[in-house]
């Protein structure tokens, strides 16, 4: 690489550090877009990045997890296997033949579940399940359970600041598992900023631009 081309790529990195210093500001609190990795927006971030294993609660009573399908279970007795999501329909024909009996769920064990961190579990009987269950309702208690009225509509930027080794870089987030690994993996030298506007989806309606963190919460507080 030539002299000219080497003062050229440090110019392109020097801008590169000054441009996310000023987006981001150092001093987290200065700009009220800079946050830490235990910050409010931080932790709503994260929840919205969550695995969602919502959709599964008729089998498995958990929004924080969900069932690998195919899965051998027995409803109110009767055997049935899960194949698809749309089989769920048959365990709720069953549930619905009576008003007045207990639904139950049995599971023939072992089982693999999606966690809500996005990763995968072997359960191998009944009380594992329970306890799994139980750490779920502790989540939601302590508002750390997934957010699932908003949707980011991706991709986003963030800028990324170390403060230890002076460090700035601009990340792409395709999805809500890139979302929770990063809000998940933030050390405690690092700073970011969401480089707004964004789009969400609020309850599957219609697209909303968000400007900054203070809006973003607002919306977060006004859904849950």
């Amino acid at each position: 690489m030539s002299l000219i081309a080497k003062k050229y790529v440090s110019y392109l990195i020097l801008l590169l550090v000054i441009g996310c210093q000023q987006e981001i500001d150092i001093n987290e609190g200065t700009n009220p877009n800079t946050n830490s990795n235990n910050s409010e927006t931080t932790n709503y971030y994260k929840r919205v990045g969550m695995y969602d294993g919502s959709f599964d609660d008729l089998i498995d009573n958990a929004s924080c997890f969900s069932v690998e399908l195919p899965v051998s279970l027995k409803a109110n007795g009767i055997a049935l296997t899960i194949e698809e999501i749309n089989d769920y329909q048959l365990v709720e024909t069953i549930f619905n033949q009576s008003s007045i009996d207990d639904d139950t769920i049995g599971f023939n064990f072992p089982i693999t579940i999606f966690n809500y961190d996005y990763t995968q579990s072997t359960i191998t009987n009944q009380e594992k399940l329970d306890d799994l269950t139980t750490n779920c309702g502790q989540l939601i208690t302590s508002n750390l359970s997934a957010i699932t009225c908003v949707d980011l509509v991706y991709p986003i930027k963030i800028s990324l600041f170390n403060i230890g080794n002076d460090q700035a870089s601009i990340i792409t987030i395709i999805n809500d598992q890139e979302l929770y690994g990063f809000t998940s993996s933030l050390s405690n030298n690092e700073v970011y900023s969401i480089n707004y506007p964004i789009n969400v989806l609020v309850n599957n309606t219609d697209s909303i631009e968000i400007i900054d963190d203070s809006e973003f919460k607002s919306i977060i507080n006004d859904c849950i």
